[in-house]
């Protein structure tokens, strides 16, 4: 018995080291967001893309994600949505978390996720135009991308052009395409009609 070992050249990204740790406050709502945030390295202005994570996640998940944009010149921003991140289950004992985050994942949580996003690229674009600050100049803030997964998905859909059933929609007309992962239908009212507003390209995985 012969054993043949086929050896490939296995590559692997660098970590890029140019991440910082940010918290945005929302005053109106007494509401932080913590995000990281993913930096080229060369000093040009890099397209921004958001990211939300799914239900019980925090901003430090997929942080393969972000080192791979960055590697690519973008600006990655991972956001933490403080009711539906981690907090949700972490101190909460094994048999009640399921219970847990089934009531995290609620109409309330959504909305507050979807200010959210709003919240944070009014700030980074306060931050771009601020000369002390680290992202000072550092943000393409024409280019905008949304991603997310899972809740982090139905995020991205609200503010990126999915029309609700009733009541306005919360699209944010700065974002100019998003990656949806693990998407989801609309729970009410018809799907032709709440995905037929969506004017931005959208890549569904």
């Amino acid at each position: 018995l012969t054993t043949l070992w086929i050896t490939q050249p296995i590559v692997v990204e660098k970590a890029n080291p140019d991440q910082i740790e940010l918290v945005v406050r929302d005053a109106s709502r007494s509401r932080d967001s913590p995000s990281s945030v993913y930096r080229p390295k060369d000093r040009k202005p890099g397209a921004v893309v958001l990211f939300s994570h799914g239900l019980g996640g925090n901003r430090a998940g997929s942080e393969y994600l972000g080192n791979h944009w960055a590697l690519r010149g973008y600006a990655a921003v991972f956001l933490q949505h403080p009711g539906s991140d981690d907090g949700v289950w972490k101190d909460v004992p094994p048999a009640q978390r399921m219970a847990a985050m089934q009531k995290a994942a609620s109409l309330e949580n959504l909305l507050l996720r979807v200010r959210d996003v709003s919240v944070v690229l009014d700030q980074l674009e306060r931050w771009n135009n601020t000369g002390s600050h680290i992202l000072a100049g550092r943000l393409d803030t024409n280019r905008i991308g949304m991603s997310g997964h899972s809740f982090g998905a139905v995020t991205t859909q609200a503010v990126s052009g999915q029309a609700p059933a009733i009541g306005k929609g919360f699209t944010d007309a700065r974002i100019r395409a998003a990656v949806v992962m693990s998407p989801s239908g609309p729970r009410r009212g018809d799907p032709k009609q709440a995905f037929g507003r969506v004017g931005i390209p959208w890549m569904l995985l």
